[in-house]
């Protein structure tokens, strides 16, 4: 159970001490991703870098072009994320960054800056990529049923059926291809 699933999470870092510690939170579209991370950090003082910043700016008939290995590739920026967030974070220095502004399809004006902590959550779909494996020291996929995930995705009602079909299939090419289930090292219900 995802209320579960932040206690166990949390004593499994107990156990790597006082070392920096990097949890990658992954899983499909509306799977509870952010909750989870939310309730993790709210029991063991974590930065928490959300994966929805570094979504990668590109021409949208680019985009709707990609296959689903090439979306799984590319629909997020993880040399920004690896270079800006983690690493520095790793590193004891603040992440500092422009997050990507979804109705502009561009980095933002502004800049976050998440100062560092002992546990460094990054939650959200392709965090736990085998590029970031270096830098990722235990990965979480948070899983939720088809039902529920719609739900909460036509709750959201910020994306069309075209886009949506098209992050599907990445996410299935991604889980089945790349990260698939038995390659974590904790599987969450939500």
């Amino acid at each position: 159970m995802l209320q579960d699933g932040p206690d166990h999470v949390a004593a499994l870092l107990a156990q790597r001490g006082d070392s920096i510690t990097v949890v990658a939170v992954d899983g499909h579209s509306a799977a509870g991703k952010s909750t989870f991370a939310g309730r993790l950090a709210e029991r063991v003082p974590a930065a928490v870098v959300a994966g929805d910043d570094f979504y990668r700016v590109m021409d949208e008939d680019e985009r709707a072009a990609l296959s689903p290995a090439e979306g799984a590739a590319r629909y997020y920026d993880w040399e920004r994320l690896r270079d800006e967030a983690l690493l520095p974070l790793r590193n004891r220095r603040p992440a500092v960054f422009r997050p990507y502004e979804w109705e502009a399809n561009g980095l933002a004006d502004r800049v976050v800056t998440i100062a560092p902590e002992p546990l460094i959550i990054v939650e959200g779909l392709f965090v736990s990529r085998p590029e970031l494996a270096q830098v990722v020291d235990l990965t979480v996929l948070v899983v939720a049923d088809a039902g529920s995930r719609t739900r909460r995705q036509r709750d959201r009602a910020d994306a069309s059926q075209e886009w949506l079909a098209r992050w599907e299939a990445a996410e299935g090419w991604y889980f089945e291809h790349q990260r698939p289930p038995s390659s974590f090292d904790v599987v969450i219900t939500a």
